[in-house]
């Protein structure tokens, strides 16, 4: 079997970062690229977002950094809070 290449389809460039703090919501899941780690967002203060994983990691980053997160991405925010509570209720 050959593998062969496929030529995206004019348009779909894939997730793009943000281009005004506008568009950025508040508990939306996002990703940062930076970290490398999706979070949801927290609050926005001027051109800078706060952002939050489910383990309690919060920190700010420029608008600029950030872009939608993918499916996969919301899904692997989604197993870290299940995971992080599964690993307190073992520590209690």
């Amino acid at each position: 079997m050959k593998w062969e290449r496929r030529a995206r389809r004019t348009g779909d460039l894939g997730p793009v970062a943000f281009k005004d703090v506008g568009e950025v919501l508040l508990g939306a899941a996002v990703f940062d690229n930076d970290r490398d780690m999706p979070a949801t967002v927290r609050g926005t203060d001027g051109y800078f977002v706060e952002v939050d994983r489910p383990t309690g990691l919060s920190w700010r980053v420029h608008f600029s950094r950030l872009r939608r997160a993918s499916v996969w991405e919301q899904r692997q925010l989604v197993a870290a809070g299940k995971h992080h509570v599964q690993q307190r209720k073992g520590a209690a």
